[in-house]
């Protein structure tokens, strides 16, 4: 009996099977992921099938649906592959305005490596439109992303100088439309330079510190006319005269 438990003691131990076959997991999962995002981009949401995703990434379509229930599922992952390879995790903290405009300002003029990304994008908005789950996936998704952005600003509005009237939870969303948008112009084969289009993200952030404009009609209204100190004297002399 002793013999036989020192037997199966000098077996290798059966603790490194599990991280061999995760890493093997994961590594099918990532290329399933990336067959499926440039399909996506290439040929569309609804054209891609999930037999096509399976042929791109060398796998059986028993494989694919084994990690992903679906193609609003790989829609989703792809997307958040990309927002997490491009802008990381999450946000992190400003240390200051100047280090805050270089960076939005370096993301902006790399922005022609983010084509494929905005591609999907493109064709997330377009599937969401028709399909209820894609939607709620994407939304979640969406702004899982986002609102680590938003609170990070607003917790660094002193530091940035971004006047206390500024919605930055609008400010965002007009950053994120921005990069959506150039997705649908570059389907127009529509792009910026990438320096005018880096320009235009910090004229937008140097922006944000300005204090609102008066409304139209408040400026439009006359101003009271103040009466100078001599005219009293002037009409004072006018009646000595008369």
């Amino acid at each position: 009996m002793s013999r036989e438990v020192s037997k199966q003691g000098a077996r290798p131990s059966s603790s490194r099977a599990p991280g061999k076959g995760a890493e093997k997991a994961q590594a099918t999962r990532t290329a399933i992921v990336e067959a499926a995002a440039e399909l996506f981009a290439e040929k569309g949401y609804v054209e891609t099938s999930m037999r096509d995703i399976s042929r791109r990434a060398s796998l059986t379509t028993g494989a694919v649906y084994g990690h992903f229930r679906n193609k609003a599922d790989l829609l989703a992952e792809a997307i958040n592959a990309r927002i997490v390879e491009e802008f990381g995790p999450e946000p992190a903290e400003p240390p200051d305005q100047q280090g805050i405009r270089t960076g939005l300002a370096d993301l902006a003029r790399r922005f022609p490596r983010r084509r494929q990304f905005r591609a999907l994008l493109v064709q997330g908005a377009a599937a969401a439109q028709t399909d209820p789950e894609t939607c709620e996936r994407l939304r979640n998704e969406q702004l899982a992303h986002l609102r680590p952005w938003i609170k990070g600003y607003e917790g660094e509005r002193d530091v940035l100088e971004i006047d206390p009237a500024v919605d930055v939870e609008a400010a965002v969303l007009f950053t994120w439309a921005a990069e959506i948008g150039l997705g649908i112009l570059e389907v127009l084969d529509i792009t910026p330079s990438p320096q005018g289009w880096a320009d235009a993200y910090d004229r937008l952030l140097r922006g944000l510190k300005l204090p609102p404009e008066q409304p139209a009609s408040a400026a439009a209204e006359p101003k009271p006319k103040t009466v100078r100190q001599d005219q009293p004297a002037k009409a004072k002399s006018r009646s000595a005269k008369t």
